[in-house]
């Protein structure tokens, strides 16, 4: 958790903004034009940094990372201009506005050669180069356009309500093409920049290995494909491995440079800055730098991420602790969250928590799992900054509950950041495989909980049943 701004409601304004932008412009129907999407790019870079952390502080891997994108823009001199950054956040991701792309070091970590990298960065440029943020906008118009006029058409709610499920999945559908789209692209500019055009497709096998085990350790099944934003990792590997294997007929294979790449990330950040962004220790929370703790109750796992705490019991229940301002105080923020979440939560009750001024309010809504209560707590910090507890749990659970909550909320403290004892940040070290190491022995040394060996299997690129190769580098996290 890195910031107190409530990034979630900035970025849900820009791309409102962004659908208004697109109703009046002259780029297609109901598109953006050239000129707005760069706007728009503008518009959120400032905003994507805020939300991932800012940049890394680390000149060296940023002047890596950006020999790497010259390399694949100096392919072909028509791609539209646009800059690269690296985010400090351990969220393994990779993302495009128009004139930006940017990639994590939580990716970073997971990537095995500069031919991976490139292959990630490549797919981010074909998302710009293709206009897909201007095109996504025109569907997306089209589609709750055709919703409005279906509810007018037949005057009937669940006509209205079936047209507008059409939309979402015709609007899920067309980003699945976007995503194949820029996929191929990815590799050929890999192939063009004469790396090794495989490396789109292994990096893409590392990604759904690690994907399918933390869904595994959380107990989450994985949505069909037809339900997902982004297509299905296999079916991306695939597609890439297929186009790979076309660009190399007749070619020898392109550069891997893996040890440039383990080079450069030897020595890097993995996971959570625990003075910047907090640490978890046991059930509580610390985050020194903002100055505060918490303690979440028994039975519950807690999960730190660049906006928000996470916590959730294996029963289902789940909290999210973040921030808002409010100039109006508790009561009324608890209200804008009612209207945000569409779910009374009847008359704020005004309470003190941690000697500040603070507010609860509780409701119920109906979901396809079954019927949940909803309960928002907002305490007053500092001036117009709030913290605010949400907490959503089963109906038949709730009672049961009720004080193991009230007790957390009412944990949240002051702390002086120099009493607190603040661990060491983990980091990726890469090691050289000595005669007799197998992934089993180098795994003990992973700082992870439980899964050491298969996550150092994954990290690596290895199958389950691969040995390790005397005098060969392998990535730790410790």
């Amino acid at each position: 958790m890195t910031s107190i701004k409530p990034l979630f409601r900035a970025i849900a304004a820009s791309l409102i903004a962004a659908v208004l932008v697109g109703c009046a412009s002259t780029g297609g129907p109901l598109g953006l034009s050239p000129q707005q999407e760069q706007a728009l790019g503008q518009q959120q870079h400032p905003q994507i940094l805020a939300a991932f952390g800012g940049e890394v502080d680390d000149p060296q891997l940023k002047a890596y990372v950006k020999r790497i994108f010259d390399r694949l823009m100096a392919t072909d001199p028509t791609l539209p201009a646009m800059e690269i950054y690296v985010l400090d956040s351990p969220v393994i991701n990779a993302m495009a506005v128009p004139g930006h792309v940017y990639v994590t070091r939580g990716l970073l970590a997971l990537g095995n050669s500069e031919a991976e990298i490139a292959g990630v960065i490549g797919h981010e440029i074909g998302h710009n180069e293709k206009r897909h943020i201007a095109k996504r906008v025109s569907r997306s118009n089209l589609a709750q356009i055709g919703t409005v006029l279906g509810a007018i058409l037949t005057g009937d709610a669940r006509t209205a309500q079936t047209i507008g499920q059409g939309a979402q999945l015709y609007l899920l559908s067309f980003s699945r093409d976007q995503e194949y789209e820029s996929d191929l692209v990815g590799t050929r500019l890999l192939a063009a920049a004469g790396y090794e055009p495989l490396g789109a497709a292994k990096f893409l096998n590392t990604l759904g290995n690690w994907t399918n085990l933390e869904a595994q350790i959380a107990g989450v099944q994985q949505p069909p494909e037809y339900l997902k934003t982004h297509p299905n990792s296999a079916n991306r590997v695939a597609r890439a491995a297929q186009e790979a294997n076309v660009l190399r007929q007749g070619g020898a294979p392109g550069e891997t440079r893996r040890s440039a790449y383990l080079n450069a990330i030897d020595g890097m950040l993995y996971g959570d800055d625990p003075e910047k962004q907090g640490f978890i220790r046991g059930r509580d929370f610390i985050h020194p730098q903002l100055r505060f703790a918490f303690t979440v109750p028994n039975g519950f796992e807690i999960r730190n991420s660049s906006q928000a705490v996470l916590a959730r019991s294996s029963s289902g229940a789940q909290m999210q602790f973040t921030s808002s301002p409010s100039q109006e105080g508790p009561a009324a923020l608890i209200n804008a969250i009612s209207q945000s979440l569409k779910v009374s939560l009847g008359t704020p009750q005004q309470l003190n928590v941690a000697g500040r001024n603070a507010a609860a309010g509780r409701g119920r809504a109906n979901t396809q799992q079954g019927a949940v209560d909803v309960t928002a707590y907002a305490i007053q910090w500092q001036g117009a900054s709030h913290w605010v507890f949400l907490w959503v749990t089963p109906a038949n659970q709730t009672r049961q509950l009720d004080n193991a909550i009230n007790s957390s909320v009412r944990s949240l403290r002051d702390i002086d950041p120099a009493s607190v004892r603040v661990p060491a940040p983990t980091r990726v070290d890469v090691v050289t495989a000595q005669r007799g190491d197998s992934a089993a022995s180098l795994s003990q040394y992973m700082a992870f909980p439980s899964y050491q060996q298969e996550r150092f299997l994954i990290m690596n690129g290895l199958a389950p049943s691969s040995g390790l190769d005397a005098g060969e580098r392998y990535k730790l996290v410790r």
